[in-house]
């Protein structure tokens, strides 16, 4: 019998876990930075989905909301940020900052938006353009493109370089 401590607890904590185990591996085997931030973005969504499980558990509550919105901001950023170490070094640039912060205000304007009489309410009553999710899968959405369109011969081999640009209607 499924119950919901499985479908909400071991499915995605126990594949977030080996997810980042495996990152784990990779990185100590090639000491890239990109599977280190990897690794950091994995670890973020297993807290991520402990900090869901309690929420289920013991009941919504403002504070598990913010902490696991922050994960999954936190997680989102590091995917983000590892797009561009797979062509250079890290160098913190504005936008990082911009899209942090406006990722916080997101949360901020999800959590008010729960806050129904000065009682947290687990379901946000907010139009979709300004939920917390759409932000993120915007940047989800960011870093695969990014990379699929711009990639490097070192890190690709050369047919798969040629096949990628064709993708990204680069002819």
């Amino acid at each position: 019998m499924i119950t919901v401590a499985t479908v909400l607890v071991l499915v995605p904590g126990a594949v977030a876990l080996l997810v980042f185990l495996v990152f784990t591996y990779l990185y100590e085997q090639s000491r890239q930075s990109y599977f280190r931030t990897w690794q950091f973005a994995w670890a973020a969504y297993t807290w991520h989905v402990v900090l869901e499980a309690v929420a289920y558990f013991k009941g919504p509550s403002p504070l598990l909301f913010v902490l696991a919105s922050i994960l999954l901001l936190a997680m989102a950023m590091y995917i983000f940020i590892s797009t561009r170490l797979m062509k250079s070094r890290y160098q913190f640039k504005w936008y990082d900052a911009a899209l942090y912060l406006a990722g916080l205000v997101l949360i901020y304007v999800n959590l008010r938006a729960r806050m129904a009489g000065g009682v947290f309410n687990d379901v946000s009553i907010l139009p979709p353009y300004y939920r917390f999710e759409v932000g993120l899968a915007a940047i989800l959405l960011y870093a695969p493109v990014t990379t699929i369109c711009t990639p490097t011969v070192r890190t690709l081999p050369l047919s798969s370089y040629w096949q990628f640009r064709w993708h990204c209607g680069r002819r």
